[in-house]
Formats: C-alpha cells, structure tokens, sequence
C-alpha cells in the first residue's frame, strides 16, 4: 500500500456486496489509501446510500440476495438518472465479456491488492 494521499479525502466511494468480510476488507484498503468509505451489505441498502449522499465512486458485486449487481446498475443508470457516476463490478461471476459503457471498469474476484488500488485510483484520476 502507498502512503496516504491526502487528495483522496475529497473523494467517496460506496462498496457494496453482500459478504461482509469483503466489504470490510476493500474499506480498509482504500481508507489506507486516504478515501472516504461507506458501505452496503445489499443492493438495496446501496441505493438508499446513494440517494442520501451521492459517491464518486460505487463499487458492487454482481450476485447478491436482493438485487444484483447489473440491477443496481441499471437502477442508478434510470431510476436515479446518474449518467455519470463512475461503478467499478468486483465480481466472483466472471462476466467481463458483458461490461459494457454503462461501468467503468470490472475486476474478478480474488483481486489482488495493487490491482484493485490502481483500477480504482484511475477511474478517479
């Protein structure tokens, strides 16, 4: 990990998946890296976060109970007509070859660190 960047401050991002463990290891990792974090144990939970205070930022997984990971897509996309906000998938379901300009990036679980930490610094930048 870098040292702290303190221009990542100004930065939020939403993580969202429904294994905990996952969750709170991607939080530690960008908060190591200076980023604002809030967290979603379902899609739903998600979406109530981004209404309240929109991110910079919305990394989700794609198979979750509530609604999945394309379904949170699609619903900040045109229920919440959020164009713009950048969504990385971290995903077990390797469906790269679905991604299309509606997201900015997807990484497949496991992820390594420096990869996951360089995809997200540069979809910020």
């Amino acid at each position: 990990m870098s040292k702290i960047n303190r221009e990542n401050y100004t930065k939020h991002i939403l993580v969202c998946d429904d294994i905990k463990p996952m969750v709170e290891m991607m939080k530690l990792i960008l908060e190591s890296e200076g980023y604002e974090v809030s967290t979603a144990n379902s899609g739903s939970e998600a979406i109530d976060k981004i209404q309240m205070n929109k991110p910079n930022l919305l990394i989700t997984n794609l198979s979750m109970p509530d609604m999945s990971g394309w379904d949170i897509v699609n619903y900040v996309r045109q229920n919440l007509k959020l164009n713009t906000l950048p969504i990385l998938i971290v995903s077990g379901n390797n469906e790269e070859e679905f991604i299309n300009n509606e997201v900015a990036g997807f990484l497949c679980k496991p992820v390594k660190l420096d990869v996951f930490v360089k995809k997200v610094k540069s979809i910020l930048s």
